[in-house]
């Protein structure tokens, strides 16, 4: 189980201010100035193999003739997988991706995008990640994590992991070998992108109401920045089933089995990643946002696929879904129980019981977890638990009932009841909807005073890496970063790593 000792899940992979794919070099085993990518057609099915050679230049694509795969199913047959092969040719996605790999985009990036995607984007590998040969470096292997969360049970075989880490439509089907060779892209295009039975074709020649035709062919909206936090939250945090999607759900029994805990920052996560797009106006009118603005719209987004989760997560409770639990754990601060991580110093090391942590929440209930700035953090000043977007949620979530003791004491329930979470969960997830499409266009910005001067009051590492996020997206938004700030964000990020509180302390002060 991740300890809240640890450092942060997001700073323990690198740091933010370096070159993506300096990154990606290292954990994909792939250099930008040699690699080859070879997509090659099996006798059945598709298959995509990324591999590297020095004789040949990075850009250059082999890609088979398209025949579209359509793995049995009961969705429509304009609605099914093609795979990615199916974007890769030439004159499509699959032109040399030299220019993307050196982090530099433009207008006709589209042709390449498919290239610089196999070459060296991390999802690729996200398949590889449930098998015994990993793509990458992982701290507890697939099987290992399976032989406690569901023993005998293969994570290949398993619908619950398929779902997010390969096209999550394809992770109830059965395991033909064509199905099994769309699985083994990983994220590939349609995962993110929709099904492209039906668009595949047409989608070259589109005029007109372009979010009308993205609506009735099933192409996801992804220039809209809302549309493409909530897609990316949809495994990064988790989403209820959706009729073309099972439900994703990586709870607290697999944390305690060993699964990394979830720890998204959509900003941060969009800055990793080597681009294989040009941000474009697809609609009039269109909001050009900076990165604290995306920063924004992509804490909005969690938030609301974070309470679309609960709702989910407390229907499937009063179905008796054999594999829901109620409480899930996986809601609740992590802190509220693997709290080793103390200051001494500073209120005798109690810091758990001072009125900054608790800001109103009774003695005793267990907090919700913090998704800052939509919930209160402890250790920040702003929101207030009392004032923030979800604070009705989050008082029934810890318990609150409104009503007191005899002697004065507020009662408190341990765990609030799944028929009162469903209901309220999933209001609060259409009024996040309706703040984030308000970001999105560019019309709600985050509230002022969000910003301390230095690191939270109290040493809890949500807080502190939550705000270093914030922090990292306004120092893009103002522009590429000097060089004397890019090595104080490298700074924290080995101070998260080390687990060192008074450094990290040291340098939310430097980043004033």
């Amino acid at each position: 189980m991740l300890n809240m000792g640890d450092a942060p899940a997001g700073a323990s992979r690198g740091s933010r201010f370096e070159h993506p794919l300096n990154y990606y070099r290292l954990t994909m085993n792939l250099s930008a100035r040699t690699v080859l990518v070879t997509l090659v057609a099996a006798a059945v099915g598709l298959a995509v193999a990324v591999g590297a050679a020095r004789a040949v230049k990075p850009d250059t694509v082999t890609v088979p003739k398209y025949e579209p795969v359509h793995p049995t199913s009961d969705a429509p047959t304009e609605r099914r997988p093609v795979g990615a092969v199916g974007c890769m040719a030439a004159a499509c996605h699959g032109a040399p991706a030299g220019e993307l790999l050196n982090g530099r985009s433009g207008p006709d990036t589209w042709a390449a995008s498919g290239s610089c995607w196999a070459a060296a984007d991390p999802h690729t590998a996200a398949y590889s990640l449930l098998t015994d040969r990993p793509r990458r470096s992982v701290v507890v292997t697939a099987a290992r994590i399976m032989a406690k969360y569901r023993p005998g049970v293969k994570a290949t075989d398993d619908a619950r992991c398929l779902a997010c880490h390969t096209n999550p439509t394809l992770a109830e089907l059965p395991a033909t070998t064509e199905v099994v060779a769309l699985r083994e892209q990983g994220v590939s295009c349609e995962a993110c992108h929709g099904n492209a039975g039906q668009w595949i074709q047409p989608h070259t020649g589109w005029t007109g109401d372009r979010a009308q035709v993205y609506r009735e062919t099933g192409l996801k909206p992804l220039y809209d920045m809302g549309e493409r936090a909530v897609t990316c939250a949809g495994c990064h945090v988790g989403a209820p089933a959706d009729g073309s999607n099972p439900v994703r759900d990586m709870n607290h029994d697999m944390i305690a089995a060993g699964h990394p805990r979830l720890n998204f920052d959509f900003a941060e996560y969009q800055r990793r990643l080597p681009k294989h797009w040009h941000e474009k106006e697809r609609t009039s009118g269109a909001a050009k946002l900076n990165e604290s603005q995306v920063w924004y719209v992509g804490r909005l987004a969690h938030a609301e696929t974070a309470c679309r989760l609960l709702g989910s997560r407390a229907q499937r409770t009063e179905a008796n879904d054999a594999r829901t639990v109620w409480p899930e754990f996986a809601e609740f601060n992590c802190a509220a129980c693997h709290h080793n991580l103390r200051a001494p110093e500073e209120d005798g090391g109690h810091w758990r019981k001072s009125a900054e942590y608790l800001d109103g929440r009774p003695i005793g209930s267990t907090p919700w977890q913090t998704i800052w700035p939509v919930t209160h953090a402890p250790g920040l000043p702003q929101p207030r638990r009392a004032t923030s977007e979800v604070a009705a949620l989050v008082r029934l979530m810890e318990g609150e009932t409104g009503q007191t003791w005899p002697d004065g004491r507020p009662k408190v329930l341990r765990f609030a009841k799944a028929p009162d979470a469903k209901g309220l969960a999933l209001a609060t997830a259409d009024a996040l909807a309706a703040a984030r499409r308000e970001a999105a266009a560019g019309t709600k910005g985050p509230p002022p005073g969000l910003f301390p001067a230095g690191a939270p009051l109290v040493p809890e590492w949500d807080s502190a890496e939550q705000l270093f996020f914030g922090l990292a997206a306004r120092e893009y938004a103002r522009g590429a970063p000097a060089a004397g700030t890019v090595q104080k964000y490298r700074t924290g990020v080995d101070a998260f790593r080390a687990r060192d509180w008074l450094k990290v302390k040291d340098v939310f002060t430097g980043l004033r």
